[in-house]
């Protein structure tokens, strides 16, 4: 049977990471996440497998569409809090959905992050 996931599947992993994202747009990315399930069922991955590459590949979305992270926080009230904004958190994640998925489920979503830019500098006369 396909595995489908919800907020409350994927909300306790966030906050371990210290990501935040608002709920609406973490139910968009874990629909997009859940069409992948039908691939994982038909080729024979269990389905405590499937919810769990789901959900990790959930967090890592929406740690790549900007979910922001807690990077420091203080109290006693000289109150502080300082955030980041990248997916380095994740990436840990991103290596073991690649060990998992043999037959490339995933592939379609874009879960890789990595983006190459190109700066060049021309001179001229």
């Amino acid at each position: 049977m396909a595995a489908q996931i919800m907020l409350d599947d994927v909300k306790p992993l966030m906050a371990e990471l210290g990501f935040t994202v608002p709920d609406a747009v973490l139910q968009l990315l874990i629909d997009q996440v859940n069409v992948t399930s039908a691939c994982m069922d038909g080729a024979g991955y269990s389905e405590s497998l499937q919810k769990l590459m789901l959900i990790y590949a959930a967090a890592r979305l929406a740690a790549l569409s900007g979910a922001r992270k807690i990077a420091s926080q203080s109290a006693p009230s000289g109150a502080s809090r300082s955030f980041t904004y990248d997916s380095a958190g994740t990436d840990y994640l991103y290596r073991q959905l690649l060990l998992w998925d043999k037959n490339g489920c995933l592939g379609d979503l874009p879960i890789s992050g990595v983006s190459v830019g190109f700066f060049d500098v021309v001179g001229g006369c």
